[in-house]
């Protein structure tokens, strides 16, 4: 036999990481000069590699058993620690194949939701995206629509000027408004923007504060319905908004 038989067993133990102290000391210098126990060492894990993704392990080799009892009957002062070294490199061996069978499943386990979490993204995507379709279309609809009523909101005449323009349907109440070049607000301002009934008193249309470039918008704010639109108007207001005018409009539309 080419591989030295002292250094079998060990071997064995050595490749399961369950050889300590002086004993794995010797077989790492034993390793450093025989090619042939390295050879054996290397076949020893790729045959732990392989039980390691398997649920059941292969039967231990006829030759392994009769080796060991060859070792026993040569050291009599070491067969019970031998014993134990042999049923505990089968046990771990066992134990390998076990937690090797439990990474696959949690591995498994976690690609499955992240699998889950994808589409969940996906699906939320979708539906945002079919929202904001839908919005574009009733957008589309308000400006081009017959019975769409526009008004011109205007402040002053000197460049640049700050203007708005609102859109009103009245038989959907829809209201879209655009505003452009408006002066910026101390923090706790903000811009409210009025419905002038043809009676009545004027009715909250929205809040806004301009970009950095003086631009705002109010898309379909809530109104009530079948409101007739006289004009429209716009009022600096306290942060949360007022129920009724408190200052005099800013700017005030006139239809067309």
């Amino acid at each position: 036999m080419s591989v030295h038989e002292q250094f079998v067993d060990d071997l064995s133990l050595y490749a399961l990481g369950a050889l300590q102290g002086e004993e794995r000391l010797t077989v790492e210098k034993h390793l450093k000069d025989c090619p042939d126990c390295r050879h054996e060492l290397a076949q020893l894990q790729g045959d732990l590699a392989l039980l390691a993704l398997s649920a059941s392990g292969p039967k231990p080799p006829l030759r392994s058993r009769e080796r060991l009892m060859a070792a026993i009957a040569k050291e009599p002062r070491r067969t019970r620690v031998r014993l134990v070294k042999r049923k505990t490199w089968w046990t771990a061996l066992e134990w390998a194949a076990v937690a090797a069978m439990v990474m696959v499943i949690l591995l498994l386990l976690r690609q499955n939701t992240d699998l889950r979490q994808r589409v969940a993204a996906l699906e939320a995507n979708s539906a945002g995206q079919h929202e904001r379709l839908l919005q574009a279309k009733e957008l589309i609809a308000t400006l081009t629509s017959v019975d769409a009523v526009h008004f011109t909101l205007v402040a002053g005449k000197t460049p640049p000027q700050p203007q708005g323009k609102a859109i009103y349907v009245r038989s959907t109440s829809t209201l879209v408004f655009l505003a452009s070049n408006m002066p910026e607000l101390p923090p706790q301002k903000t811009y409210e923007l009025w419905l002038i009934p043809t009676s009545g008193a004027p009715i909250p249309a929205g809040l806004f504060r301009p970009d950095t470039h003086g631009s705002a918008a109010l898309i379909k704010p809530p109104l009530p319905a079948g409101i007739e639109a006289k004009t429209f108007a716009i009022t600096v207001e306290p942060g949360p908004g007022s129920a009724a005018p408190t200052s005099t409009p800013i700017m005030v539309g006139i239809g067309g």
